[in-house]
């Protein structure tokens, strides 16, 4: 008897579980749809596509250099992308791999501003980091 009470109280804690989980999956679907979208002018960049990517990295000469404990890589300043030996390619490879996915963009705004190109074995690497986020 006294197993049989346990399995039912067992049973109705496993459907108050489940209801519980159904109705925040259906408040959060709600909240979701609720939400309106952005939109985007047209001739503005929606930050999706290497092609806006690339023309955000452009813009991003004009401002001013931020520094990610990359000063090494001042030397660099003026070389061709095409330039580089495989040792200073794990340079920068090595400074990209050590921050943080989301300041990936920040830091190639901060190489362009400082005139360093980035080596073009890591340019899709880097693009593939940016547009995981």
């Amino acid at each position: 008897m006294i197993y049989y009470i346990c399995a039912v109280i067992l049973v109705l804690l496993l459907i108050l579980y489940r209801l519980d989980r159904y109705n925040k999956m259906r408040k959060l679907n709600q909240d979701q749809a609720e939400q309106p979208v952005p939109e985007i002018p047209a001739g503005e960049c929606c930050g999706k596509h290497a092609v806006c990517e690339k023309q955000k990295l452009a813009e991003a000469r004009m401002r001013s250099a931020q520094y990610f404990d990359d000063e090494e890589l001042d030397r660099f300043s003026g070389r061709k992308s095409d330039g580089y030996t495989d040792q200073e390619v794990d340079e920068f490879r090595y400074v990209m791999y050590t921050m943080r996915q989301d300041e990936v963009r920040e830091w190639m705004e901060c190489l362009q501003a400082r005139d360093i190109e980035l080596p073009d074995e890591l340019k899709e690497e880097c693009f593939s980091m940016m547009n995981e986020i």
